[in-house]
């Protein structure tokens, strides 16, 4: 029946009520049990923060009753059931996650290779730190590659930078892997691996930086076939990810990527406040460029123009590094923007107490981006402005100072 619930068409109105029910009967479900119900609804991905906390706890309440009664612990199916659907909904018991670790390394035999890496993608996405289980993975799977689809590859590497885990000899595997069977892979699997291998190497400290220029060339050669098939948001993904692994192919930037994000750009895509984000990245990769070309100094100019019509976001988490790449990237193309570096220091410049003009010395208090924004991401925003050289950005300048100066009292 659980089965036939995560392969059947349903409607959400029809899932809601199976979630009500299983809330109703939590407490008696099996572990088994608990684990397929899990997987079915994290499947049919049912947004119930609720009912997998229910099943997260039933699942350890079970794993610990077993253990205290000195019974065969979870079977391999319960273990990948569970940590898959908890890494696939992102919500879990962290206890859970690191009470099943033991479990799949007793019996990482019954696992298929593919479910080994699909397990490990799952812990990357929840965000839990069991370096066992990564250790385990890079010592397991290196000789078992070739049963992987290229969406597993690719999700492995982006799993143990997420994890920010690293095996040279899976990372070799894996380079290797990919580059063989390059011809299977499309644009999304190309972009989620460069994506992956340039979150590893970036965070390797400098004795230990890899060579991937080859493997690099070869993904980017595949994805210069299909960019026209991803959305402007993907492609800024992977302009971003070809800049931070420091790999420029003239050809593949200027003919290829500019040349499809323009034309993604004039069709209206990467459009308001939620787009400033990727815009900033857009104008980031842009100003790096080691040469600039017709379509690459156009498209900067349309991605400035885009960046002032919508605006920094306003509400939820405030973005300092977005306006700090948007900042550094006017600096170092050499634009005066006025009006977008003025947009730029009001989206920091504290709210002014009625009747008083935005400006910190009339205390007004910090605004939300100063009062949420780490120190670091503070000192790395003050310092793109400054690179500005601009007017329009001194009050914010003075602003981030005395929210620097507050915190060292």
């Amino acid at each position: 029946m659980v089965a036939y619930f995560a392969l059947s068409d349903l409607v959400e109105s029809r899932w809601r009520q199976y979630a009500a029910r299983t809330v109703e009967i939590v407490d008696g479900l099996s572990l088994g049990e608990t684990a397929r119900l899990a997987s079915a609804f994290s499947t049919a991905r049912l947004l119930d923060f609720g009912l997998m906390a229910s099943l997260s706890s039933r699942a350890l309440e079970c794993l610990r009753a077993e253990q205290g009664a000195g019974a065969a612990s979870a079977t391999a199916a319960d273990a990948r059931r569970l940590a898959m659907a908890f890494g696939r909904a992102r919500a879990f018991d962290s206890d859970l996650m690191e009470a099943l670790v033991p479990i799949i390394s007793e019996r990482v035999e019954d696992f298929r290779p593919r479910e080994l890496a699909r397990v490990a993608d799952a812990y990357a996405r929840a965000a839990v730190q069991s370096p066992d289980l990564f250790a385990l993975a890079a010592e397991a799977l290196p000789p078992y590659l070739y049963d992987l689809e290229p969406g597993d590859l690719a999700a492995l590497c982006r799993g143990f930078s997420e994890a920010a885990v690293y095996s040279s000899e899976l990372t070799d595997a894996l380079c290797e892997e990919v580059v063989k069977r390059l011809k299977s892979f499309g644009p999304l699997e190309c972009l989620v691996f460069l994506e992956g291998l340039a979150q590893l190497s970036e965070g390797l400290p400098e004795e230990m930086r890899r060579d991937d220029a080859e493997t690099v060339a070869a993904v980017a050669g595949q994805l210069a076939r299909s960019m026209q098939s991803l959305a402007a948001g993907d492609i800024v993904r992977v302009f971003s990810a070809l800049v931070q692994l420091d790999h420029y192919d003239q050809f593949l930037v200027h003919a290829r990527l500019c040349e499809a994000l323009a034309q993604k750009l004039s069709q209206g895509q990467l459009r308001g406040p939620p787009a400033f984000a990727r815009l900033a990245e857009l104008l980031h990769c842009l100003s790096l460029l080691p040469a600039q070309s017709h379509k690459s100094a156009e498209l900067a100019l349309t991605t400035a123009a885009l960046l002032r019509e919508c605006g920094p976001p306003r509400g939820g988490r405030p973005e300092p590094r977005a306006l700090a790449l948007v900042a550094s990237a006017l600096a170092e193309l050499g634009q005066q923007d006025q009006d977008l570096l003025e947009m730029l220091g009001g989206a920091v410049l504290p709210r002014p107490s009625a009747g008083l003009p935005s400006d910190p010395r009339h205390g007004a208090g910090p605004s939300e981006l100063l009062a949420l924004s780490s120190d670091d991401e503070l000192q790395d925003l003050q310092r793109a402005f400054r690179a500005c050289r601009s007017e329009a950005l001194a009050g914010a300048c003075a602003a981030i100072g005395a929210e620097l100066a507050r915190r060292s009292e």
